[in-house]
């Protein structure tokens, strides 16, 4: 992409500096539908009339140069901003699969409190123990927060 704005650049130069040794020529002719139109060449097929037109203003080197720098400067902040863009939407697709997957997960969990009252889990030490009806409905809360807070 940069090598593309780079040519442009340098065919902008190279037209500028001819500009002010030739003329530049143009045609027009009118269609079969009555509209008049302009172009480079002449049509193959009709009359088209030659119209010279005067070069424009001389534009010094360095003017020039300088206007090619900031346009290579500005390609390069939009490359910057485009990539960082990209980077910033892949990472808030992430934290969203993120979310989704833990709400998932807590739904999971839920369910099997809800429909499990005297089920057990495993402790610190990796042993399984029974919970008591009030630690079932702490963990239950908790797992609805936690579905609300992920699914948001």
């Amino acid at each position: 992409m940069f090598n593309h704005y780079l040519k442009y650049c340098c065919a902008i130069i190279v037209i500028l500096s001819f500009q002010s040794t030739a003329y530049a020529q143009a045609y027009k002719w009118v269609d079969e539908n009555g509209q008049t139109h302009f172009s480079q060449q002449a049509p193959a097929d009709r009359k088209a009339d030659v119209i010279k037109t005067q070069p424009g203003p001389k534009v010094a080197p360095a003017q020039s140069q300088e206007a090619v720098d900031d346009l290579i400067n500005k390609q390069k902040i939009d490359v910057k901003a485009k990539e960082q863009a990209k980077v910033n939407q892949q990472r808030q697709a992430e934290q969203a699969k993120i979310k989704s997957k833990n709400c998932d997960i807590a739904k999971s969990n839920l369910t099997s409190y809800q429909t499990n009252p005297n089920g057990k889990t495993k402790n610190a030490e990796g042993e399984y123990i029974r919970i008591d009806e009030i630690e079932r409905q702490n963990r239950m809360t908790q797992l609805k927060q936690d579905i609300q807070k992920h699914y948001q």
